[in-house]
């Protein structure tokens, strides 16, 4: 195997974590918006957002809060979206 075919094997196991976690979570955002809903409190948080991105950038390599940051922007886009549905 070559050194290439090595790490392509380690980001194809890290993917299947991102894959399995982002299922985990948005399982709990399901849980959630039905929270959300019975108790009539809006989807839209801004407050928890900005704690969410402020405290997980502390564990990001300066090189890469650019990028983790629209990442995680997404992932709460796509938050949202599914409990608007």
């Amino acid at each position: 195997m070559t050194r290439l075919e090595e790490l392509r094997k380690e980001i194809d196991e890290i993917d299947k974590q991102i894959s399995i976690l982002f299922n985990e979570r948005m399982n709990i955002v399901k849980k959630i918006n039905i929270y959300k809903k019975n108790n009539n409190i809006d989807v839209l948080d801004t407050k928890r957002e900005e704690y969410l991105l402020q405290e997980n950038l502390k564990h990001v390599d300066k090189e890469y809060q650019d990028l983790y940051l629209e990442l995680e922007k997404k992932i709460l886009s796509l938050s949202k979206e599914y409990q608007n549905k």
